[in-house]
């Protein structure tokens, strides 16, 4: 670790009034935790999108009534308006998932590069 962040972790604790092998310590076994928010956000992103896409889907295809006739969509004219707010938002949530998963994975797979980047995150500029 470079003398910059070593002092900004003894500093950090010398504040929180414990040392910095032990703050060090909560970092890294706080990665996990992180890691399962950061993961059960993504499944409720992901589920939030493909429900979004099967309503708009459902409101927009025609469908056979009980005795087998072929009704108009429900939203009959309005196709384009709600396929393109169901795309801008289906685009939005994806984009927060592929941002989420770079943390989400190293959480998991190397908690020390976690707790690295969430050090490197408080220095400033």
């Amino acid at each position: 670790m470079d003398e910059k962040y070593a002092q900004l972790l003894e500093t950090l604790a010398t504040k929180l009034g414990t040392t910095a092998e032990h703050l060090w310590g909560v970092l890294v076994r706080q990665a996990p935790i992180s890691g399962a928010v950061d993961l059960a956000l993504c499944i409720v992103l992901a589920v939030a999108a493909w429900k979004l896409i099967a309503f708009v889907k459902r409101k927009t295809t025609p469908s056979e009534d009980s005795s087998g006739r072929l009704r108009p969509a429900e939203w009959h004219g309005e196709e384009g308006p709600a396929w393109f707010v169901a795309a801008i938002v289906t685009t939005v949530l994806s984009g927060l998932i592929i941002v989420t998963i770079n943390d989400l994975v190293s959480a998991f797979a190397n908690p020390e590069y976690w707790a690295l980047k969430q050090l490197l995150s408080m220095v400033p500029r």
